[in-house]
């Protein structure tokens, strides 16, 4: 199994809409603080790469919405 996790600054309602639009990762999360905890597993076979899921949790981390644009 290939693992990443990290402590994102949003709630889990906010990162469950992302999440779902992520298939063949298992996303595990729970609440930390501020914010997230959020471990993503993926599968050897599964052709994804630590690097794949470590820019995932990048897009996971940015910012949805600008409220002074």
């Amino acid at each position: 199994m290939i693992e990443v996790s990290r402590t994102l600054m949003k709630s889990e309602p906010e990162l469950a809409e992302l999440v779902a639009t992520v298939e063949g990762v298992e996303v595990t999360m729970a609440e930390k603080g501020f914010g997230t905890r959020v471990l993503l597993r993926a599968s050897e076979h599964s052709g994804l790469h630590e690097a794949d899921l470590e820019a995932l949790l990048d897009r996971f981390a940015e910012p949805q919405r600008r409220p002074f644009s």
